[in-house]
């Protein structure tokens, strides 16, 4: 059956400049061309499922069955742009540089449609696992979600394109239209090798993989294994639609995960998790304080507008994560069960740097959004849990259990009250293992500095949670689980 996906932009911008033209023209291009596409699937391949043996062998194989031009369905957006003053060596002299862009609202779809493409269960499941993790596409502002969807079910104005053999206009088209050249795949091409011997050669080797910078030195005007394809897009499919009498109520489209990247000259031991968490915390209120004239959002904050607590874990959890396990904090995950809103969201666009535990300047790098982590049936600790409560020796409501299986008894109790199964099994966990190496629970930090919290007198374990059936995380569950104690990752 044919191939659609959806794209949606949560910060309601497209940055991208069309190959061969100049960003000072704030032409952007509109829609994403296909050349672009593939490029951010392979992007997303390489770097995020290398490892991953299904799309290594059936998502060549799917890209090859998408190679002649797509279909598109274009939402309302709208040309718009912002101008900065770049600074020069000579004082007082500085250079105007246009930043275009398209503006789409975050509530609705870019559809894209391969009307001929007949992939297979496996490949289809091959392309989707690329799509869940497409996280921005063209410059790295530009935030995006993708997904496989239902081609009838989306809205938008149709745009197809021309053969320019034959003069035949393919798919359905508005009644008045522009023509837009965009860059496509050249079907006999675009996964073979037109360059020197000087060039990176990637692997595989396919003239879509190769490095811009190689292009450039060998002197190509356009890339090797594409080709210009001629699309007739709405005339106006970049012009703001006329405000309605009344504002329409729409659904405010929420991500609930952001990843970022740290970087630094050192970057923080595993250990000052919570202490990281804390100052990331404290950076990102105040951003949100100075951008918004001084007012606080409860996801950020955990508050509510007359200072009472949100309840239920509803607002932000700050993770910091070490995702190459070598001991040192190297990602931030952000997660709010009910989502960020538009203005969280631009504060958090506005976060580039926080502070280490000794007072080091660290990188913030946005990577993108997604909707949550890979379910799993095992979880295993990659910080401490630490009890909320005490042990109950006395009274009516004393605990039943011995003292010793007080961690594992509140693990439990945790587990009940975020709504998640019971586990079948769950395991102690005596040391964190580093590229091969133990580091023992006691040496984290396992106290907030920054603020208090509901903790017993335990300290820190880990353990090893088995369901029955697949639960997607984050899972962060005891004391200071908003500040990345008590976090589990899939085992």
């Amino acid at each position: 059956m044919p191939l659609a996906i959806a794209l949606s932009f949560p910060g309601g911008r497209f940055h991208a400049t069309g190959w061969g033209r100049h960003v000072n023209e704030a032409a952007p291009e509109w829609p994403p061309a296909p050349w672009r596409l593939f490029r951010a699937f392979a992007a997303v391949w390489k770097r995020t499922l290398a490892g991953d043996a299904l799309v290594n062998e059936h998502l060549p194989l799917a890209l090859a069955k998408l190679t002649a031009p797509p279909l598109y369905k274009l939402p309302p957006a709208a040309l718009a742009h912002t101008r900065h003053y770049l600074t020069q060596k000579v004082k007082g002299d500085a250079d105007l540089v246009f930043d275009g862009f398209v503006a789409v609202s975050p509530a609705v779809e870019l559809g894209v449609l391969w009307p001929e493409a007949e992939l297979t269960a496996v490949e289809q499941e091959a392309l989707g696992r690329v799509l869940a993790r497409l996280n921005y596409l063209g410059r790295a502002e530009a935030w995006c979600a993708t997904r496989v969807c239902d081609w009838d079910m989306l809205g938008g104005e149709p745009c197809a394109w021309v053969d320019a053999d034959t003069g035949e206009i393919h798919g359905p088209t508005a009644d008045r239209t522009e023509s837009v050249r965009l860059l496509c795949l050249d079907p006999a091409d675009w996964n073979g090798w037109s360059y020197g011997p000087k060039a990176h050669q990637p692997e595989p080797k396919w003239n879509l993989l190769a490095e811009t910078a190689d292009l450039q030195a060998e002197g190509w005007s356009d890339p090797p294994g594409s080709r210009w394809v001629t699309y007739l897009r709405p005339a106006q499919a970049l012009t703001p639609p006329p405000p309605a009498r009344k504002r329409a109520a729409r659904e405010e489209a929420r991500p609930r995960l952001l990843r970022f990247a740290l970087d630094g000259p050192v970057l923080p031991r595993v250990t000052e998790t919570v202490y990281v968490a804390e100052l990331a915390r404290k950076r990102v209120q105040g951003i949100f304080g100075k951008r918004f004239e001084g007012a606080a959002s409860p996801v950020l904050s955990g508050k509510q507008a007359d200072g009472a607590p949100l309840a239920e874990h509803r607002h932000a959890f700050f993770l910091p994560a070490d995702e190459d396990g070598d001991g040192k904090l190297d990602h931030f995950i952000l997660y709010a069960a009910e989502g960020f809103g538009r203005r969280e969201l631009r504060a958090l666009d506005d976060w580039r740097q926080t502070r280490g535990p000794a007072g080091i300047e660290l990188n913030v790098v946005w990577l993108g959004t997604e909707e949550e982590l890979p379910a799993a049936r095992r979880w295993r600790s990659a910080t401490p849990f630490i009890p909320t409560r005490h042990y109950k020796e006395r009274g009516a409501k004393r605990d039943a259990f011995p003292r010793h299986q007080l961690a594992e008894m509140n693990l439990r109790e945790e587990l009940a009250r975020r709504g998640l199964p019971e586990p079948v099994r769950v395991d102690k966990v005596e040391e964190l293992q580093l590229e091969g190496r133990p580091l023992a629970w006691r040496h984290f930090r396992q106290q907030r500095v920054l603020g208090d919290g509901r903790r017993g007198s335990d300290f820190g374990k880990g353990f090893e949670i088995e369901f029955a059936e697949p639960v997607s995380g984050p899972i962060a569950l005891g004391y200071a689980c908003h500040y990345g104690l008590g976090l589990f990752v899939p085992g």
